[in-house]
């Protein structure tokens, strides 16, 4: 039993040293102010009323994606929002091998002004510093 314990132990603490760090590898960081865009051949956004529902629909299960559908709000392009919160690498295309970050935002403009939802990291365009665009 004693031998089990310092493994355990140790393996505990490496865990929690490194979950800041996953957290700082994020694409976004809290109360930054992002815009939605999707892609180019269809720039709305489908804003999810979960993580877990986010997560589901980018694994495009074609059997899922019916019963998924009236939990997403459809942002037109360019809305406004703040990040709420990021979860790192955890959305996952069925076709793809990368992976999209998980944001959870507050819309501020728009029909769905003042909702929270989630949205992929591919989704979000961030003001860049040296422009006054918005």
């Amino acid at each position: 039993m004693r031998n089990l314990l310092l493994p355990a132990l140790a393996l505990g603490l490496l865990a929690a040293l490194g979950a800041p760090a996953a957290a700082a590898n994020c694409s976004v960081s809290r109360d930054q102010h992002v815009r939605l865009f999707g892609p180019a051949e269809d720039p709305d956004v489908l804003v999810w009323d979960s993580k877990l529902r986010l997560v589901e629909y980018s694994a495009d299960s074609v059997a899922a994606i019916s019963s998924l559908m009236p939990h997403a709000m459809l942002a037109h392009p360019g809305t406004y929002a703040v990040v709420e919160r990021c979860e790192p690498g955890v959305v996952h295309a069925r076709y793809h091998f990368a992976t999209d970050d998980a944001i959870a935002i507050r819309i501020t403009s728009g029909r769905y002004r003042g909702r929270y939802g989630w949205v992929k990291s591919s989704d979000i365009f961030t003001r860049s510093s040296d422009s006054d665009d918005w």
